[in-house]
């Protein structure tokens, strides 16, 4: 979901339409167009700041457009759409085919692992007190 406050609206980024109908959707959506203004009334700091929100509900839609991913990808699909996004990048359906999602998943582990701290001191641990922990 991309939720635009000043929009009051709501961008479903689906990867893989097929696995929920309109009407389903519709079904699903309907908390979230009702909660995100009743979070944004409740939840600022001032009565000035509740005074420029409201209790009317958001909309929303699906863009039918998006590049299809394989059961399993959409999570790093949806991680890539955000960066792109935030870099102002468009994204095509060249660029994120089914053929780079191994190679994207494996570039994205990768850049997470080198952002943890001290993740240098699991470079070298070969963790043999947890090789048998999923043995039955």
């Amino acid at each position: 979901m991309w939720i635009s406050i000043p929009k009051r609206h709501i961008i479903i980024w689906d990867s893989i339409c097929s696995n929920i109908s309109s009407e389903e959707l519709d079904v699903v959506m309907e908390p979230f167009l009702y909660m995100v203004p009743y979070l944004l009334v409740e939840c600022v700091s001032s009565d000035e700041q509740r005074a420029q929100y409201s209790l009317e509900p958001f909309t929303y839609e699906r863009p039918t457009n998006i590049p299809p991913a394989r059961a399993g990808d959409c999570g790093m699909y949806t991680l890539k759409y955000i960066e792109c996004h935030a870099l102002g990048i468009e994204f095509s359906k060249k660029d994120f085919a089914k053929a780079n999602g191994k190679s994207m998943r494996d570039k994205m582990a990768v850049d997470i692992f080198q952002e943890l701290p001290d993740a240098h001191e699991f470079e070298n641990r070969d963790n043999d007190a947890n090789l048998g922990a999923y043995e039955g």
